[in-house]
């Protein structure tokens, strides 16, 4: 019989082998892939195309209190017209600042383009118009489990009635069963 002592390095050493030969072994846990995405969020409050409506108004001064629904899209450009569909922002903003602006999004950013088709990030996060940062609490099919920020800044001279911020996107997520984690995604 061995003794303890002998037998730890020999399941080490196993293991290492192991992990060499088979990705899915190589992470103790899940393993996690990242993702670098710079695109932009286009939002129109009135007029043609409209993509934002307040369902709830509010009299409070700053309007605190007054709730939106949104299907924003976000786009791979700064100019909407020529930029491509790559998402949509389904959600809620409520304006939750008594001094405001200040709106709390809630939303799904729903993935459109052919690589990654229905997958999702869950994000939250206070929107204070010009500058700021967002939270990324989960995620749905490639982006399965996803952490992260978003990074955010309105661009200058949207069309009237429209805003356009630019999206920095920074998340780390479990890739899918069946994938070999790989390197970050630009």
């Amino acid at each position: 019989m061995r003794s303890p002592s002998r037998v730890l390095p020999i399941i080490l050493v196993l293991y290492f082998i192991l992990s060499m030969a088979s990705p899915s072994l190589s992470c103790v846990i899940p393993c996690e892939s990242e993702i670098n995405l710079r695109l932009y969020l286009h939002q129109i409050a009135a007029g043609s195309g409209t993509n934002q409506v307040a369902i709830v108004a509010s009299s409070q001064p700053a309007g605190f209190g007054t709730t939106a629904v949104n299907d924003w899209t976000v786009i791979d450009g700064s100019n909407p017209g020529t930029a491509t569909i790559v998402a949509r922002t389904k959600g809620m903003h409520v304006q939750a600042d008594v001094g405001g602006p200040g709106w709390f999004n809630y939303f799904s950013m729903v993935f459109e383009d052919a690589r990654r088709r229905g997958s999702s990030f869950e994000v939250m996060g206070m929107n204070r118009a010009q500058e700021g940062e967002m939270a990324i609490i989960g995620g749905t099919g490639e982006f399965a489990m996803a952490r992260g920020t978003i990074k955010y800044r309105a661009l200058a001279n949207p069309p009237p009635g429209q805003s356009i911020k630019e999206l920095n996107i920074h998340a780390f997520y479990v890739k899918p069963a069946g994938t070999i984690s790989g390197p970050t995604i630009q």
